[in-house]
């Protein structure tokens, strides 16, 4: 096995050369919290030798956001700087890429924090970045991502006695690090997701039945709905890693056309805080019912950030024998758990998703398409075993793509 150095160096490259598909001259900037710092700075030195213009490491430190909640007003908590919507609109205007590491290590920090003022400052910070997160979700500039292991990370997913080196032999082969060729294999699998993509599109399918022991729910499509998996095409011909991992395929549903219920398989990290047994009734598209085992008054404040955090914005296709599922663990990750099971996601639509995506350069246009706004997209993963998806096409023709989790075609 190759040292943690070895493979944390390979990571970062892959990440560089095809999460984001950095090109020389291009800038990039890092989220991350403070105890991934170290490989943030390994991106940065990827980066740099690949020719980026500037690297910037923006840090996301939840301890000092405890503190700014706890001694802040509402109004205050609300106040996001000016700055931060400067450094959007540059990053928009030089097609900067954009790297987040998973906060993992932390998760769980701001679990006793006032719950309203959390509510307010993620409501603030999404309205604040709306604009770069709608230019992300039409794919005009690449980014992506990921998780790197830590002990809070290793002991939360294999147990007490964990360590780091542990989780990292879970990843490397789920992130494809025992390849030849890290960079190769993820092409690979990207265009073979891609022509699952082009199997569904090609099926023109009006809906989806979702059943299982949890769920018995319907959800719609537009005759201009799209199905993407793999790489992200980018404007000048390119394309990018989303995530990594990735296992999904996925697409925008018709707004308004949800119905039935449906209820979480895996734990779902909401407004930073851990969610488990959501159970979401629809009707006409809309959350009517929501109910949850833990934390119930999060999903409640969720649900009232905007109209649109009612509706959903994405419906994702994920096989039960995807590498990340086949480990029979829950990763505690969003990222991950998201890759290991169906999901569907609350709140903003994917106008890339859409066959006349350029036409709708208007939030009016995009919700006249059936393409959900809001400030949020937050994924509630609902795949199991038993999973049975049947399709109606526009021909009215019945099939069955998934059955007992695993698709079929």
């Amino acid at each position: 096995m190759k040292s943690i150095e070895n493979i944390s160096t390979l990571y970062a490259d892959l990440v560089i050369e095809t999460g984001v598909g950095l090109y020389k001259g291009q800038s990039l900037l890092i989220k991350t919290g403070p105890a991934h710092y170290w490989f943030a700075q390994k991106l940065a030195e990827s980066a740099y030798a690949k020719g980026a213009l500037h690297v910037k490491i923006d840090t996301d430190d939840y301890r000092l956001l405890k503190a700014r909640l706890a001694a802040q007003s509402d109004e205050e908590i609300t106040n996001v700087p000016d700055y931060s919507t400067a450094i959007d609109y540059e990053m928009m205007a030089k097609d900067w890429a954009y790297v987040r590491i998973d906060n993992t290590a932390d998760r769980f920090y701001l679990s006793d924090c006032d719950a309203d003022k959390l509510s307010s400052y993620r409501g603030a910070l999404s309205k604040a970045g709306h604009v770069y997160m709608q230019s992300r979700m039409r794919h005009e500039h690449p980014w992506c991502v990921i998780c790197v292991p830590d002990e809070v990370w290793a002991t939360d997913v294999l147990g007490k006695t964990a360590s780091v080196a542990q989780l990292w032999d879970l990843l490397v082969p789920i992130l494809k690090l025992d390849q030849k060729d890290p960079s190769q294999a993820w092409k690979d699998h990207s265009n073979a997701l891609a022509t699952r993509g082009t199997t569904l599109d090609t099926m023109q399918i009006k809906n989806l039945h979702f059943t299982s022991a949890k769920t018995d729910f319907t959800v719609g499509f537009t005759p201009q709905s799209r199905w993407m998996g793999g790489g992200d095409p980018l404007p000048n011909g390119s394309w990018f890693l989303a995530n990594i991992p990735t296992e999904e395929i996925f697409t925008t549903p018709d707004r308004l056309s949800a119905s039935g219920y449906v209820e979480t398989t895996r734990p779902v990290s909401v407004m930073g805080s851990q969610c488990e047994g959501i159970r979401l009734e629809f009707d006409e598209g809309k959350v009517i019912s929501c109910t949850a085992q833990k934390g119930q008054e999060v999903m409640d404040r969720f649900l009232t950030i905007d109209e649109g955090a009612r509706y959903l914005g994405e419906v994702a296709l994920v096989d039960e024998t995807s590498p990340i599922a086949q480990s029979k663990q829950i990763f505690h990750s969003i990222l991950y758990d998201e890759n290991a099971s169906c999901h569907l996601a609350l709140g903003a639509g994917y106008p890339s998703c859409l066959a006349h995506a350029q036409q709708l350069n208007t939030p009016e246009k995009l919700l006249q398409a059936r393409c959900n706004q809001s400030l949020v997209h937050t994924d509630f993963m609902i795949g199991s075993l038993d999973m049975r998806i049947e399709a109606t096409t526009y021909e009215d023709k019945k099939v069955i793509i998934m059955d007992k989790g695993r698709f079929t075609l």
